[in-house]
């Protein structure tokens, strides 16, 4: 079953406008959007996205949403927690998540440090139908269990996913037209300026 919305629908023509960042937004500061249950829903200029933010039992931060900083939309999945000391930055790790009953996903995950926290980081092209069916078991399924090898790392509800989600692509969109419309028509190609020249 796929998602009830495409992950792709949230572009439109003004797209390519939106990904011309500049150095003052970039370096803002977070800014919220919404929380929903236990969802908090922000924009990260350090991702040039919006994502949802959850706090799990034991300290594990989950992280999903979208990530633009490296010029192309991806979805973004993050987890971090202190205790996981001897991850290694840059560092390649199989990690299986798995929604509900839904079959187990394998996936690459690199070692991160965030603040000095550790954690695991995975970015997936937001066109592909890899992320529209992770997203579609996300917003599905009442919770996720994410392990690696034999260890379990976690299993974490997924009460409001679906609610919190949707928001996140609302907050997309509405960053994306903000940046397309940012742009004046008129100051490289103003038909006006010559005349007023004369």
């Amino acid at each position: 079953m796929k998602a009830n919305f495409s992950i792709p629908s949230i572009l439109h023509a003004g797209t390519t406008v939106a990904l011309i960042i500049t150095g003052s937004f970039a370096t803002a500061d977070t800014i919220d959007w919404k929380t929903i249950g236990g969802w908090d829903i922000s924009f990260y200029p350090a991702s040039e996205g919006c994502q949802a933010f959850a706090m799990f039992e034991e300290d594990t931060a989950f992280f999903i949403g979208f990530d633009n900083s490296g010029g192309t939309l991806n979805l973004g999945i993050t987890l971090l927690d202190e205790r996981w000391r001897s991850i290694e930055d840059g560092t390649e790790y199989s990690i299986t998540a798995r929604f509900g009953n839904e079959s187990p996903w394998t996936l690459a995950m690199d070692g991160v440090r965030v603040d000095e926290f550790p954690g695991l980081n995975l970015l997936i092209d937001a066109n592909s139908d890899q992320a529209d069916l992770f997203i579609d078991e996300f917003q599905r399924k009442g919770s996720m269990t994410w392990s690696f090898g034999d260890s379990t790392l976690g299993r974490y509800t997924l009460k409001g996913s679906r609610k919190a989600f949707n928001e996140v692509v609302a907050c997309q969109r509405s960053y994306l037209e903000a940046m397309s419309g940012s742009a004046d028509p008129f100051t490289s190609s103003d038909p006006f300026t010559k005349e007023k020249k004369r």
